[in-house]
């Protein structure tokens, strides 16, 4: 958005000279012992005074590789004895510079990811790492485990070619010389629940050959202001040092449009998360997917970063039927009269989630029988599905108007 030249840059949108602010946080160096701070950023005043979050980290490139040649010299040194291992703290603002402009001033708040709610002396709790227990996992599916409509197939496929040929196209065709962003490529998947998101997420891990890391937004918020930021960045970081794929589940709560009218802290502590997730995203160099079953407020400022968006939608009558036949375990015994395209076409408007959920409830009915009859039969599937199925249509008629399309789509 903003015109980077390299005499007095300037705001597009007024027009007016960008202001310079040290108070960028970096944390895509990957390693918990190595802080960096007060990486200088070029913002608009007019922009920020409106709630606009428009600002540039100068120079991010060089600043990045500056912090992993430290990192590596770090993990290459030796501590011995009772000599441990530094933490060390990077300021890219050794002067100390501050800015005289009101906005300047106003601007520390936005970008201090160290902000508490509480006005106490910080303790050794919050020393401690963030999302601690958290560790990318191997994936658990392939591409051959997806089962989606041809267009969406298609899409990820082109998609994740872009990750499977980087050599080709960063390094043979030079494209690396053109990519502002480095070699990061950020996908989007959205459509409703139980359609595959998640899977897809793990079927590209493997093709990649990397493990994933899973993120919900469970595990990013808390009550702190400015401890969602801190986890923000803390999983970024922990994407980069393990070279894992990163996985945003819920990522609506994330990268929803920021909050022009603040009238609370509650309501800058989401701006700062979501300005945090943009920055960490323009200096991750690694690949990411965001999942979401909501994306009609979602900030354009994401959408931009995004390489594809990929709509996951409610399986047709022959993806019905495969995925029927995917979910049913040989072990599982079955009933003569069943037949999985009659269980196609009496599950419309099933995702695949449902699917699973109706197997398991069905063998659960044949499991209360004894004897012969412990089989799941045609009407034991049909049973479960009606049964999800139905809640779900009430719930959703419950908690919105008639017109109102539940995922955010319309």
């Amino acid at each position: 958005m903003l015109s980077l030249l390299k005499k007095k840059p300037t705001c597009p949108i007024h027009g007016c000279e960008l202001t310079l602010s040290h108070h960028g946080k970096k944390s895509n160096v990957g390693h918990y012992f190595i802080e960096a701070v007060g990486a200088p950023l070029l913002y608009c005043p007019l922009c920020f005074e409106k709630g606009q979050d428009t600002s540039v980290e100068v120079e991010p490139a060089a600043s990045t590789a500056f912090l992993k040649k430290l990192a590596r010299l770090l993990d290459a040194s030796e501590f011995p004895g009772l000599l441990s291992k530094p933490r060390i703290r990077v300021d890219f603002n050794p002067s100390k510079t501050h800015l005289e402009t009101p906005s300047a001033e106003r601007i520390g708040p936005l970008y201090d990811l160290n902000a508490r709610s509480d006005a106490g002396p910080r303790t050794a709790e919050d020393e401690e790492p963030r999302l601690v227990g958290l560790e990318p996992l191997e994936p658990r599916y392939s591409l051959e485990h997806l089962i989606l409509d041809p267009d969406s197939l298609e899409r990820i496929r082109e998609a994740t070619n872009v990750l499977v040929s980087q050599d080709l196209l960063y390094e043979t065709w030079n494209l690396g010389s053109i990519a502002r962003t480095g070699r990061r490529v950020a996908l989007n998947f959205y459509g409703p629940p139980g359609t595959g998101k998640t899977l897809a997420a793990d079927a590209i891990a493997d093709l990649l050959g990397k493990r994933i890391l899973r993120i919900s937004y469970a595990e990013l918020e808390s009550k702190y202001v400015g401890e969602t930021p801190k986890n923000i960045q803390a999983a970024f970081a922990k994407a980069t040092d393990t070279d894992a794929l990163l996985f945003f589940d819920e990522a609506d709560s994330i990268l929803g449009k920021r909050l022009l009218n603040v009238s609370q802290s509650a309501d800058n502590s989401i701006n700062v998360a979501r300005s945090t997730t943009l920055i960490e995203l323009d200096n991750f160099n690694g690949a990411v997917i965001f999942a979401s079953n909501l994306v009609r407020n979602y900030d354009t400022a994401f959408l931009r970063r995004m390489l594809a968006h990929v709509e996951f939608r409610l399986p047709a009558t022959e993806q019905r039927e495969m995925i029927w036949r995917g979910h049913i375990p040989r072990q599982l015994p079955l009933a003569d009269d069943v037949d999985f395209a009659t269980l196609a076409q009496s599950s419309e408007g099933a995702a695949g989630g449902d699917i699973q959920n109706a197997v398991l409830l069905a063998a659960s009915y044949a499991s209360l029988r004894l004897g012969n009859a412990r089989v799941v039969s045609l009407a034991d599937f049909n049973r479960a599905i009606r049964f999800i199925l139905e809640g779900k249509r009430r719930i959703l008629e419950g908690s919105m108007g008639a017109n109102e399309d539940p995922f955010g789509w319309a």
